[in-house]
């Protein structure tokens, strides 16, 4: 039987694009205000899969991907597209090792500059926002993802 991912799936570039593709997964889930969890009802995908694909440690097959785009809102090829230019613009950065292996995780200042905000704030509340994109990059995975959850619930 034929694997549903492609010959080159190994390389370096392949690994450093998954973790890409994986976190622009998460950004647009997070942009809709779904939890992970929703997401993968609608799309039909496992929540354990779903989950190691946004860290990029699986590689979604087509098969996978699609609904995943559809269930977001966007055609495959623009969900591609993100993960792209997060990748280009060297939005992942080194977190350590883990295994002798090294670790990427995305540039939160980064994030910033792919996904830009257009929310038609007063002036004071540029300052706070610019403020607190200042200190999310300053901020370790875990604290980044608690006051993330925290602003997707206070946004409902």
């Amino acid at each position: 039987m034929a694997s549903r991912e492609p010959a080159f799936a190994n390389s370096k570039w392949n690994r450093d694009f998954y973790r890409a593709l994986g976190q622009a997964i998460k950004v647009a889930r997070t942009e809709q205000g779904l939890e992970r969890k929703e997401l993968a009802r609608v799309s039909g995908i496992s929540y354990p899969y779903l989950s190691e694909i946004e860290k990029g440690k699986k590689r979604p097959s087509t098969e996978a991907l699609l609904p995943i785009a559809q269930a977001l809102g966007l055609r495959q090829s623009e969900l591609l597209e993100r993960a792209e230019r997060l990748q280009e613009r060297g939005l992942v950065r080194n977190r350590g090792t883990a295994g002798g292996r090294r670790v990427q995780t995305p540039g939160r200042r980064g994030l910033a500059r792919v996904y830009p905000l257009t929310l038609g704030l007063a002036d004071t509340s540029q300052v706070g926002l610019q403020e607190l994109l200042a200190r999310a990059g300053q901020l370790g995975a875990d604290d980044f993802n608690r006051v993330l959850d925290l602003a997707r619930r206070l946004s409902r």
